[in-house]
């Protein structure tokens, strides 16, 4: 479990870059995401299918993963996608820290769980990391306009429909249908809502983008983001609970952080350094009891 996490942790850290470098390629920004989750998909689905697993039958089944996939795949990235125009991508990360906060929020209103003290900590803990990670950056400034605040709205409607989305998703794993499978459906019906999207308001050559960086960026996101670290998202909110992936947002600046340092030869300033070991003592107080639980099977094994 702990090796799944850091692995999703690291892949989704690193596909900031890859939207980003997307979007410098030539992409824009719905027909990127639409291409990057009908693709994924569909090879999920196609692989399944090779496989032979039966699909479900149940219609309640398509209607849930729909609105999963339009949650966690249709409305979150088509505003990370939209706001990373006009805000930094260090403010952007700030905002998607809140998703274990959404996550919390959502399973109180949705499914009355209520969290403990110890998780409340470190939900806190863990924000305040991820904005010492980020504060050296942020003093470079910004400048605030119509699009910078509503870029910032985008972003943190678009945590708290991934944030229900991912409760929701539990539901439709408790039923015992696969990761895999649901994965698959969800960013599949999710890239039909990008599609339209795309249709409606952007130009949406297929020249635009085609060059190798773009090409190349797409197949990381495709195969690791997508295909990848989103399966191991989904098997952990099954044998876990929604609260624990969804920390990786508190992670992916740390990873961001480092990631900047090793390749593009970027300062780590001590604040940082200091909010990285925070970040890190949240996440463990947020999951402590998912830790403990986890020890105690290890052990009686």
């Amino acid at each position: 479990m702990i090796v799944a996490y850091i692995i999703m942790c690291f892949i989704y850290g690193t596909t900031f870059l890859g939207i980003k470098l997307g979007i410098i390629a030539g992409f824009t920004p719905f027909f990127y995401a639409s291409l990057r989750f009908s693709i994924a998909g569909i090879l999920i689905l196609a692989f399944l299918l090779f496989k032979r697993i039966t699909l479900p039958r149940d219609t309640k089944f398509y209607t849930d993963v729909a609105f999963v996939g339009m949650c966690m795949t249709g409305i979150e990235f088509a505003g990370f996608y939209w706001a990373e125009q006009y805000i930094s991508s260090s403010f952007a990360a700030l905002l998607a820290a809140s998703t274990p906060l959404m996550v919390t929020l959502s399973n109180r209103v949705i499914e009355k769980e209520k969290s403990s003290r110890v998780e409340n900590a470190g939900i806190a803990i863990g924000f305040v990391g991820v904005l010492l990670i980020v504060f050296p950056r942020l003093q470079e400034g910004f400048e605030l306009t119509n699009y910078w605040l509503l870029g910032s709205l985008a972003i943190i409607i678009a945590e708290l429909f991934y944030a229900i989305g991912t409760v929701k998703s539990r539901k439709v794993l408790a039923a015992g249908y696969s990761p895999a499978l649901i994965n698959g459906f969800q960013m599949f019906f999710g890239s039909l809502f990008l599609f339209a999207l795309s249709f409606l308001f952007e130009d949406h050559l297929l020249e635009s983008g085609g060059n190798l960086l773009g090409i190349s960026s797409l197949v990381y996101l495709v195969v690791f983001g997508s295909i990848i670290a989103s399966g191991i998202y989904y098997w952990l909110v099954k044998v876990t609970n929604p609260l624990l992936p969804s920390t990786w947002t508190y992670v992916s600046p740390l990873i961001a952080l480092v990631v900047g340092y090793l390749w593009l030869n970027e300062t780590i300033h001590f604040i940082s350094f200091v909010g990285a070991i925070v970040v890190l003592g949240g996440v463990f107080l947020t999951n402590y009891k998912t830790f403990q639980t986890f020890l105690a099977k290890q052990k009686a094994a």
